[in-house]
């Protein structure tokens, strides 16, 4: 590990040859320390031993910008997502749209009721307790509908499912009515909200 400014002073033979040395070992090194290089130029690579972070000068020369995922030396594509099949862990935040041109499909997130994340509107995914598609919005979570409409044996389309049991408060969104295939239970301290103006019809 090797820092050097560059600038190779006058000496004598051996100590000129010294200095070339180890301006040659921060080359090959890229400049690798716990302390950012004491001289530095535009452009000019240094391997952040303190952090494990590579990192480039700006063209000011001004600022170190990161060019690896933070700790990222020694991994794999310096820690970033590769350009096929990334893996991603976590949030992943788009300030744009997600466009899609392939033929492939979306793979939503699945699990049970008691499974739901911290919800926001907008949320989607799938309910494997109700076997059905589900969105966050207006403070409640609730079906969606188009997630293979009626069912039945063969070729018919008879049969459309709701679960049986109110797990989670839920009130009716605006200016809609809503029904449900009977009998409902409500669970304990969970409440339905049906709106002035509104009906819950229960068949």
């Amino acid at each position: 590990m090797a820092t050097h400014d560059y600038v190779i002073a006058n000496g004598t033979g051996a100590a000129v040859r010294s200095d070339l040395n180890n301006a040659l070992a921060a080359i090959v090194s890229q400049n690798s320390s716990s302390t950012e290089p004491a001289t530095t130029y535009a452009y000019q690579i240094w391997a952040d031993t303190n952090t494990n972070t590579l990192k480039i000068r700006n063209s000011a020369n001004s600022a170190w910008i990161s060019i690896s995922s933070a700790g990222g030396i020694g991994s794999a594509n310096l820690g970033l997502a590769t350009l096929a099949a990334p893996s991603f862990t976590g949030t992943v935040n788009f300030a744009g749209n997600v466009n899609m041109t392939g033929t492939g499909a979306i793979d939503v997130a699945a699990g049970t009721t008691a499974q739901r994340p911290t919800a926001s509107n907008g949320m989607f995914r799938y309910n494997t307790d109700d076997n059905a598609f589900e969105g966050y919005a207006n403070g409640a979570w609730g079906a969606i509908g188009g997630g293979g409409g009626a069912t039945g044996g063969g070729t018919d389309q008879i049969f459309y499912e709701n679960g049986q049991t109110v797990t989670t408060d839920y009130e009716l969104t605006a200016s809609t009515n809503a029904m449900s295939a009977g009998p409902i239970s409500i669970n304990s301290s969970v409440t339905v909200t049906v709106p002035s103006g509104q009906v819950w019809t229960i068949v």
